[in-house]
């Protein structure tokens, strides 16, 4: 009795044994549902429009992977880029159009930039943040721009089959850095409601003496209420970077006339200070910012060098003028555009939170309101290589 228990014990444990074994291919596949490289269109970047017909349009430029590829003229062996287009009442609906173009599934992981075009902008983008930001989860690091004209022309205009790495340059410019998917989420959603874009736009260069177009970014676009609400002039723009030190880029200078030529420095790098203060129900901001900067040209009679008092001479008439573009800026975006995207809202509403609470609902009204004083604060630090004067007009003489 004990030994036929015994063997029964032992067929089951067999059987059990057997059943598990069947079990392990499944687990052995891997992701059952994935999608192959081959059936995948990557999108590196996309155009939104508002078409003529008050659709939507999308354009996305795809990269088509060709991984058996051994190399050719126009792909490189690695794939090939295709732009298409397509309509709809909204962003999915164009989305489903496009599809239907092309046998193989869209992929967003790999979207380097977004472009809204200019009449799209000014109608308004809430409708096509909340696809993007709700449905098709694209990088966080993607860059949103804006572009005068409609999106598909820029894009069209990029037949290179390499242009996605001109798009992932052209979105690790310092300058576009604040357009990153993830701080435009914040932007929007922010006390004032405003922010800017970079505007991208097309430009011509020599390429083995044929002409060749490229994307640069040219201006900055207000938004407000994710409304495309105008542009900044270069003034002002020039202001804008000033405060905002991550968007210096390489070479923001600024010239003066001085002593029979001109003497330019370069900024280095900004400290802005925004101190708010309600008095008697008057709200005020005063702005102070630090300037460091380096001469880098000097044709005039002055000899700017170490042991020489000149720097110091040069600081005041560019301070003054850091102070005036300043000054331009601000009323600016006070009394024409009405949209504060220099943060004022945010200081007034961590130093008064109450006070703020009150008038939150009405900022577009109020900020224009606010009194702004502004200190400037300018200091030359290098004066370059050479300490050699500009003698031509002397010689001349």
């Amino acid at each position: 009795m004990i030994h036929h228990r015994a063997q029964r014990s032992i067929g089951m444990k067999l059987l059990l044994s057997f059943l598990s074994l069947l079990w392990i291919p499944l687990f052995l596949a891997g992701c059952w549902d994935r999608i192959e490289v081959n059936d995948m269109a990557l999108i590196i970047s996309a155009g939104i429009d508002k078409s003529a017909d008050d659709q939507l349009e999308l354009t996305v430029q795809v990269f088509i992977p060709n991984p058996t590829g051994s190399g050719t003229s126009n792909g490189g062996g690695d794939g090939n880029v295709y732009t298409i287009s397509s309509k709809g009442s909204s962003m999915p609906d164009a989305l489903t159009e496009l599809q239907k173009k092309l046998p193989r599934y869209f992929s967003w992981d790999h979207t380097k930039a977004y472009f809204f075009g200019e009449a799209l902008g000014r109608r308004g983008l809430s409708e096509e943040f909340d696809f993007l930001y709700r449905d098709i989860q694209p990088r966080e690091q993607s860059n949103f721009f804006i572009c005068k004209g409609t999106a598909r022309k820029l894009l069209e205009s990029q037949n290179d089959p390499n242009t996605y790495e001109t798009l992932i340059k052209l979105a690790q410019k310092p300058t576009t850095h604040y357009s990153t998917m993830h701080l435009v989420e914040e932007k929007s959603s922010g006390e004032s409601g405003a922010f800017i874009l970079p505007v991208a736009s097309l430009d011509m260069s020599i390429a083995n003496q044929a002409q060749k177009t490229f994307l640069t970014v040219e201006g900055m676009a207000i938004i407000y209420k994710k409304k495309l609400i105008g542009y900044l002039d270069r003034e002002a723009e020039m202001g804008i970077r000033l405060m905002h030190p991550a968007e210096l880029g390489r070479n923001v200078t600024l010239t003066r006339k001085v002593e029979g030529g001109k003497v330019v420095i370069r900024v280095v790098d900004t400290d802005t200070k925004l101190l708010p203060s309600i008095e008697n129900g008057i709200w005020r901001m005063k702005v102070k910012l630090s300037v460091n900067a380096d001469v880098i040209q000097n044709t005039s009679q002055l000899t700017i060098g170490r042991g020489f008092n000149n720097m110091r001479k040069l600081e005041e008439p560019f301070n003054e003028e850091v102070k005036n573009i300043l000054v331009d800026t601000i009323r600016r975006l006070q009394q024409v555009n009405k949209a504060d995207v220099i943060g004022f809202a945010n200081a007034f509403h961590k130093k008064y939170p109450q006070q703020w609470s009150q008038i939150k609902n009405d900022w577009s009204s109020k900020f224009p309101t606010i009194d702004v004083q502004v200190d400037t604060d300018l200091t030359i630090h290098k004066p370059g290589i050479s300490n050699i004067p500009n003698r031509a007009h002397l010689q001349k003489e």
